[in-house]
């Protein structure tokens, strides 16, 4: 054998016998440590026990021959039981936990908290349905056909319900279609209908078809009374709307006088004209009053963000099935925010609004105004030209029931005061009173700064410092005048900007047909027809012959109104506002304005022919003397 082999066996004899070493060491320390760690006494946490007799994590890891046995240790030490019983105090911290993390959750994540919930009242309402199927059978086939019209669940009724309160609606899911999906942070609820309730004693009758709709929940807009709905997102809404009631106002002459209300002011000189006639009897007429209407919306119900697309809306003036629907198309809507008491205030505040009116296209969008020193907020209105004789079929007694064919392009300019958000809830008063501290340390230091002549004149110091207060003082001053006109003026423009609306209107007709109505059209506020008879005959008269190739322009009415910001709340249609009625009064007095320069027209006319026939005779008839 050679020395290389030997030196090789001998070096491998000398590793074999130090891992047999390691080994038996390890061995050794596993068995103590198993030794150890069956023995609970040692860990169990005893009053009698003193802290040296216990063993230590950092004793098992200095015993621990490497790293395996010291990740061992490591893992081990959090998972050795501990013999300890519960008590009252670690009951109550885990209850207490429970609660909190619920509390918190509802408060914080309401719409995630409200699918949670209602994929747990899913589950047991098919266990439930399972366990009443087997018990029951399913022999009954008239059951089975109900449930898949509609969905006869506790989740649908729970779900209705409470998604309903405060809208005036109620839901009505489909079977398989009330478990909503979780789309984008918000709750989608698919193909389901919407009713107005029964017992509502609201004027109209709803009956929608949804396709999809998007919602989310707010915990603190619930508690603070103003609905459970935060956002909405409406998709492919199919919507027929009745007209039940008429809701125009009814004479009582023999009760006392009252005065009116609202009285919206045009500067077009309303009932300056052809309502001379009425003013004998005006104070015979009872207002509609408007702290009794309501809208199908609960007041206090606020919806911080609506959108709606592809949606389809169809308005009739009674159920009856000869008359034509007032169909009105929504492409594209985003309002801001929605009150159940300013209904019409937020629709025509809307970011933007794009549909269409019996096939004519609307869009509602806001006007950019450069170097305006208010804050209110100029919303554009603008209709092309609309079919006038598809709004006469739909209801034969509107503003307008003596136009039967013709087109109208309206624009109208609505300036909006700033309206409160949510998030800012510092009230007016709190301003006013800020305002009061600052004027009055303002007027402190102008009374420090005015001086009299006498006393400059006594009182001059030659210090450099005391040279230098008049001109501090004069430039405080300055400032005084400069924020107490500001004041003024920003409190003035407030007052006025915050309590009224301002609409400027222009409408454009054009190919107008009219004939004789059955009855004379008249306001929703009052029963004043807004034209008599004999002048309604003159107008139809002179629109049927009016040719616009002649006049070389189409009949165009300017128009601008203000009203109070209150008599717009509470009503869900704007044919019951009171400035409706007086832009359609001034179009009135326009058309009629025209008709009287026509009639002086053609009199002038008849006239200049009359006396031009008349000195061509006396021409002829002198030259027939001189002849």
């Amino acid at each position: 054998m050679s020395r290389s082999t030997l030196g090789v066996l001998s070096s491998t004899h000398i590793l074999i016998n130090r891992i047999i070493q390691r080994n038996q060491q390890s061995y050794k320390l596993f068995s103590t440590y198993r030794s150890l760690m069956n023995r609970p006494d040692l860990f169990k946490p005893n009053r009698y026990m003193s802290l040296s007799d216990r063993v230590t994590k950092s004793q098992l890891l200095a015993q621990a021959p490497n790293s395996l046995s010291r990740l061992l240790v490591h893992i081990k030490w959090p998972l050795i039981r501990n013999n300890r019983p519960f008590s009252v105090d670690d009951f109550s911290a885990l209850i207490s936990w429970l609660v909190m993390g619920n509390v918190l959750w509802i408060i914080l994540g309401t719409t995630t908290f409200g699918l949670v919930t209602m994929y747990s009242i899913h589950t047991f309402d098919n266990i439930w349905d399972t366990i009443s199927s087997k018990n029951n059978g399913n022999d009954d086939d008239d059951n089975d056909h109900e449930k898949t019209l509609s969905d006869q669940s506790i989740l649908g009724y729970i779900t209705g319900s409470i998604l309903s309160q405060g809208l005036g609606i109620k839901f009505e899911f489909k079977k398989g279609s009330v478990l909503p999906e979780w789309k984008d942070g918000m709750l989608r609820f698919k193909n389901f209908d919407v009713f107005s309730l029964e017992n509502n004693e609201n004027s109209l009758d709803i009956h929608a078809r949804i396709e999809a709709m998007n919602i989310s929940l707010s915990f603190g807009k619930w508690y603070e009374g103003n609905g459970l709905i935060h956002d909405i997102e409406i998709y492919g809404m199919n919507a027929n709307v009745y007209k039940l009631l008429d809701e125009s106002p009814k004479i009582e002459v023999q009760q006392k006088a009252q005065t009116l209300d609202s009285m919206a002011l045009s500067f077009s000189r309303y009932n300056d004209h052809y309502h001379d006639l009425h003013d004998e009897y005006l104070n015979d007429l009872q207002k509609h009053k408007q702290s009794q209407r309501t809208s199908f919306i609960n007041p206090n119900y606020i919806l911080s963000n609506i959108k709606i697309h592809d949606s389809d809306i169809e308005l009739y003036n009674s159920k009856s099935p000869d008359v034509k629907p007032f169909k009105i198309a929504i492409f594209n809507c985003d309002l801001p925010k929605l009150r159940g008491d300013k209904l019409i205030i937020d629709f025509f505040n809307a970011n933007n609004v794009t549909g269409a009116i019996n096939d004519s296209m609307f869009t509602i969008h806001k006007k950019q105004q450069y170097n305006t020193t208010t804050n209110d907020r100029m919303v554009t209105f603008k209709l092309d030209g609309i079919n006038l004789g598809s709004i006469f079929n739909t209801n034969h007694s509107l503003k307008f029931n003596w136009i039967h064919n013709g087109k109208a392009e309206i624009i109208a300019n609505i300036r909006l005061p700033q309206l409160d958000d949510d998030s800012d809830n510092f009230e007016p008063s709190n301003y006013k009173k800020i305002g009061k501290v600052f004027s009055k340390m303002f007027d402190e230091l102008a009374n420090v700064t005015s001086f009299s002549n006498s006393n400059t004149n006594q009182e001059i110091s030659k210090d450099s410092n005391e040279e230098s207060n008049p001109l501090i003082k004069s430039a405080l001053a300055a400032i005084y005048e400069t924020f107490k006109k500001d004041l003024e003026f920003e409190n003035s423009s407030d007052q006025i900007s915050s309590e009224y609306v301002l609409v400027n209107v222009k409408v454009k007709f054009s190919n107008l047909k009219a004939s004789l109505p059955k009855q004379l059209p008249t306001a929703s506020s009052t029963l004043i027809p807004f034209i008599s008879l004999h002048d309604l005959r003159s107008l139809i008269a002179f629109i049927n012959n009016y040719d616009p190739d002649n006049n070389k322009s189409p009949i165009i009415i300017k128009t601008t109104v203000i009203e109070k910001l209150s008599e717009l709340y509470n009503l869900q249609d704007l044919s019951q506002a009171r400035i409706f009625d007086v832009i359609v009064g001034d179009i009135y007095e326009d058309l009629l304005k025209m008709v009287k320069w026509d009639e002086k027209r053609i009199i002038e006319q008849k006239s200049s022919l009359w006396s031009h026939s008349l000195a061509s005779q006396l021409l002829l008839l002198g030259l027939g003397v001189l002849a």
